[in-house]
């Protein structure tokens, strides 16, 4: 059994919204620092605090592996809580065992795209420029959408119908 957080639930929309501000925390928080040391590197020639060398191009690959690597890690939690939460024979108990996957896997997005961020700060490596924007493009296939929760948790009929319509849930 997983435990979840206690989340209350009084409909769809509540674990849409809730959901929808762990997933934008997890991006937006990062990507802040990341920006301004992007813009510090274009407009004001910041050269990072170690010296360029072919082993800070190899920090640059291990760190932009070991990011994918957490973000890889995240789906697969993700996707084992879902097969899980399928199993649960209320709608608000199925949401709920999906949050705590959601959320475990956007902490570990968060995660890894602070470790890009804090790698570009000391390296400037454009590695992991382009490592941040292939997570972020990733992220956009995975954001929380009505359809992605019918899909993963492969609800239908009238469980399908409360989500897309977004009705109270019947205990």
């Amino acid at each position: 059994m997983i435990k979840t957080m206690s989340i209350k639930l009084r409909t769809p929309e509540d674990f849409h919204n809730k959901l929808g501000m762990v997933f934008h925390a997890s991006l937006a928080l990062p990507l802040l620092p990341f920006v301004l040391i992007y813009l510090e590197i274009k407009n004001n020639g910041f050269t990072g605090y170690l010296v360029p060398s072919f082993s800070l191009l190899i920090m640059s690959y291990a760190v932009t592996l070991i990011s994918g690597l957490l973000v890889l890690q995240g789906m697969r939690i993700k996707s084992r809580v879902a097969v899980t939460a399928r199993t649960q024979s209320l709608l608000k108990d199925k949401l709920e065992h999906y949050y705590y996957g959601a959320r475990n896997f956007y902490f570990l997005v968060g995660l890894a795209c602070s470790l890009l961020a804090l790698s570009l700060w000391l390296t400037t490596s454009g590695v992991l420029v382009v490592s941040y924007v292939i997570i972020l493009f990733v992220m956009s296939l995975n954001r929380p959408t009505l359809k992605r929760y019918i899909k993963d948790l492969k609800l239908e009929g009238e469980e399908k119908d409360i989500i897309l319509n977004k009705k109270e849930f019947q205990f």
